[in-house]
């Protein structure tokens, strides 16, 4: 009976080990997440403006940065006054640097500041995150379809 409870720890560690990047992000505890599109100042083919989101952590100074809310993950950090930086050089090994960075300010207002890739850069402006708002509902009713 014990070595079946060991194998179901190991197995539960080992599921828990395959979430993807979007569910380590949401499970962790962020104290502020801003949101918004972020414009182009800059670039050949960068005319389109995209979505963005940081999330801040005050308990050691880190930001996650997601340009086009896509597959790219920046982390970086921030200062106690609100200064941002953060980088990620997505080059393959034996490659010159392709950097991706962000720089900026948080503010009371939000987060201002320039991401850059070395073909474009962009203009940000993000705001605090507004929470949908939670609606309550009959149990019976989980999915919260209204009635005939």
């Amino acid at each position: 009976m014990r070595r079946a409870g060991v194998g179901l720890a190991l197995a539960a560690l080992a599921l828990g080990g395959c979430t993807t990047i979007g569910n380590a992000l949401s499970t962790q505890v962020y104290d502020r997440r801003y949101t918004g599109e972020i414009q182009p100042i800059s670039g050949v083919h960068c005319t389109d403006s995209m979505p963005a989101t940081l999330v801040t952590r005050a308990a050691d100074l880190s930001v996650v940065f997601t340009p086009n809310d896509g597959a790219l993950v920046i982390r970086g950090s921030m200062s106690r006054e609100g200064q941002v930086l953060a980088r990620l050089n997505t080059a393959p090994p034996n490659r010159p640097p392709y950097l991706l960075t962000l720089e900026g300010r948080i503010e009371k207002a939000g987060f201002s500041g320039v991401y850059q890739t070395p073909q474009c850069a962009w203009k940000v402006a993000l705001y605090p995150a507004v929470a949908p708002p939670h609606h309550i509902v009959d149990p019976k009713n989980v999915l919260g379809i209204p009635g005939n």
